[in-house]
C-alpha cells in the first residue's frame, strides 16, 4: 500500500499550468487552426486559377493546331505548283505544245497522288448511276446506249475527304 500511496502523492505533485500558459497554448492552437483554415480556403482558388491556366494554353494549342493544320499538305503541293508554273512559262518560251501537256499531265497525277495521301478522292461518276448523295444534276439529256438514270457527263468532278463529300460532281444523267 506504501506503493500506491506514493504513486497518489506524485500525481498531486504535478503542477497544473497557470490559466496564462494554458491561455497561450490556447491561442498558439488557434493561430495553427486560423493559418490551416485560410490555407483551405486558398486551396480551390488556386485549383481554379490552375484549371483556367490550363485552358487558356490547351485554346492556345487547338488554335495553333488548327492553324497550321494543312502545313504539311501545302509543303506537298508546292512542289506540284512549281511544276506548274514552269509549263506555263515554258509555252511562253515557244516550246513543243504537246510536250507541255505532257508535263502537266505529270503535275496534274503529283497533284492527285499528294491528294491521295491526304485521305482525298475522286467520286466515281460517269458510267454510274446517279446517286444524289454524291452527284449534282445540272442537265437530263438523250443517250443511246445508256440507261435512263445513269451519268453521261462529268462536268465538275466531286470529291471525298476521308469519305465524307466535301464537293458533288456535277453531271448530266440519261433520261
Amino acid at each position: 500500500m506504501t506503493a500506491d500511496k506514493h504513486v497518489k502523492d506524485e500525481k498531486k505533485n504535478v503542477e497544473s499550468p497557470s490559466p496564462e500558459a494554458a491561455a497561450a497554448g490556447c491561442e498558439e492552437k488557434l493561430a495553427q487552426a486560423e493559418a490551416k483554415l485560410k490555407e483551405m480556403a486558398e486551396q480551390p482558388l488556386r485549383l481554379k486559377a490552375d484549371f483556367d491556366n490550363t485552358k487558356k494554353r490547351l485554346e492556345r494549342e487547338k488554335l495553333d493546331a488548327i492553324k497550321y493544320a494543312n502545313e504539311r499538305l501545302l509543303a506537298e503541293i508546292l512542289p506540284v505548283m512549281d511544276n506548274v508554273d514552269r509549263a506555263l512559262a515554258s509555252i511562253s518560251e515557244g516550246h513543243d505544245p504537246e510536250k507541255v501537256k505532257q508535263g502537266l499531265r505529270i503535275a496534274q497525277e503529283e497533284l492527285h497522288k499528294v491528294l491521295e495521301l491526304h485521305g482525298v478522292e475522286i467520286v466515281k461518276a460517269v458510267g454510274n448511276e446517279f446517286d444524289p448523295r454524291f452527284h449534282e444534276a445540272i442537265a437530263m439529256v438523250d443517250a443511246e446506249g445508256v440507261k435512263e438514270g445513269f451519268v453521261v457527263e462529268e462536268v465538275e468532278r466531286g470529291y471525298l475527304l476521308n469519305g465524307r463529300l466535301i464537293r458533288p460532281s456535277r453531271v448530266k444523267v440519261a433520261r
